[in-house]
């Protein structure tokens, strides 16, 4: 574990809202360390949802019945992540829905963790997927669903990539890590 910090991995999926089809936030989830989810709602984002995006996000209109409006989910989501080391894949688009500066926060991110690019043989590319860096190196395929992503899975799936890349630094005599991204 990055020292001195108690870790939890995010997920977000996203709707479409208004004419513009700007993202809004349709459900979070949250895992502990040990991929035990402590948080899974799905959630009214503000305004009017013009597309649900349920090919990748999972959500249709039925998860909005008794969904958390937005304000409320945004201060238990926020509650969660305080004082927290906060893990994810591209997190500045999970932060962004949320409505919260992302630089107020200790942050690992999947995306930007060279090491891990590295051990999944993938130096190459610029950007690489969270199913792609799940193939590699969890070596389980996620993101594969008709019924569209799982929050609950992707969150997991960073929670390991992490904890991957700390046993690879231990092995390295590198320091551990506190913040990545």
């Amino acid at each position: 574990m990055a020292r001195g910090f108690e870790v939890v991995a995010m997920d977000c999926e996203m709707v479409g809202l208004g004419p513009s089809r700007e993202s809004g936030l349709a459900r979070c989830s949250l895992v502990d360390a040990h991929g035990v989810v402590i948080y899974d709602k799905f959630i009214r984002p503000e305004g009017e949802i013009t597309d649900y995006r349920t090919l990748v996000s999972g959500v249709r209109p039925q998860h909005m019945e008794g969904a958390t409006p937005f304000a409320v989910a945004r201060l238990e989501i926020l509650q969660l992540l305080k004082g927290k080391l906060v893990v994810g894949h591209d997190l500045k688009h999970d932060f962004k829905v949320l409505k919260e500066d992302m630089s107020r926060y200790n942050i690992y991110d999947t995306s930007a963790d060279m090491l891990l690019r590295h051990q999944a043989n993938l130096d190459h590319c610029r950007r690489v997927s969270l199913r792609v860096l799940s193939e590699r190196l969890l070596k389980r395929r996620i993101q594969n669903s008709l019924l569209g992503h799982s929050s609950v899975e992707d969150a997991k799936a960073t929670m390991e990539l992490y904890q991957i890349s700390l046993r690879i630094r231990a092995r390295r005599g590198q320091p551990s890590l506190d913040v990545v991204g």
